[in-house]
């Protein structure tokens, strides 16, 4: 299969690098949860402890996990934006150059920055690849990429010499568009903290009062 072919799949297995991306917080999330499970068990079984004081710990643990894991989807999102940026920045970016290499790549980058016209685009991608300017050609494909041009970006590699960025964009595919509402819900929900049982039917406003509450210490 073509590189081509597989810039539209869907299917495509994530790098190592994507799916730790992916996964990374969730592990995180998942070990906050156990720990606090774990400690709101262990004042449970203290039987010295008065139903008060263990509800205090159950519901400060409970508060602050919530918040650790809030800061884990935060986190989350952001990292799947900041590696899909990275992907494109791969397949169409350029770092350093010598002086008259950068400013060769603004001038691309201006020549190209309005155009509106998948057509023109694909002519101006013609051209420069037969005049051998694989500098404007990149700039062309990078902001036909960004326009959804999949045509002018597949004949950008039309010969090959360019899969490995054609692989930065088939990745770049796999990945959620995290602007889509029912991926952030979904995601949202796989972070989500239940409360511990001894707090079941409580209003959030007595959870809150029962984290604030030190019972001279007896919760600490």
């Amino acid at each position: 299969m073509s590189i081509q072919d597989m810039f539209n799949r869907t299917g495509a297995e994530l790098s190592a690098d994507a799916q730790k991306v992916i996964d990374g917080t969730r592990a995180q999330a998942a070990a906050f949860n156990q720990a606090a499970e774990t400690k709101v068990q262990r004042a449970m079984d203290n039987k010295q402890m008065s139903t008060r004081a263990q509800q205090a710990i159950a519901a400060r643990t409970y508060r602050q996990t919530q918040a650790q894991t809030q800061t884990l989807l935060d986190q989350h999102i952001t990292g799947v934006q900041q590696y899909k940026q990275k992907l494109v920045d791969r397949a169409f970016g350029a770092r350093g150059g010598d002086a008259q290499t950068i400013a060769n790549r603004r001038a691309a980058q201006q020549m190209v920055a309005g155009l509106d016209d998948g057509s023109i685009a694909m002519e101006m991608m013609r051209t420069a690849q037969q005049d051998g300017d694989t500098q404007l050609a990149q700039v062309i494909a990078g902001h036909a990429y960004s326009r959804g041009w999949n045509d002018v970006v597949d004949r950008w590699n039309h010969d090959g010499t360019n899969n490995t960025a054609m692989r930065n964009l088939v990745e770049l595919q796999q990945l959620p568009d995290t602007n889509d509402i029912g991926w952030r819900m979904g995601v949202a929900a796989e972070f989500h903290v239940n409360p511990p049982a001894v707090l079941q039917g409580l209003r959030d406003t007595e959870i809150d009062a029962l984290a604030r509450d030190d019972l001279g210490g007896e919760a600490a």
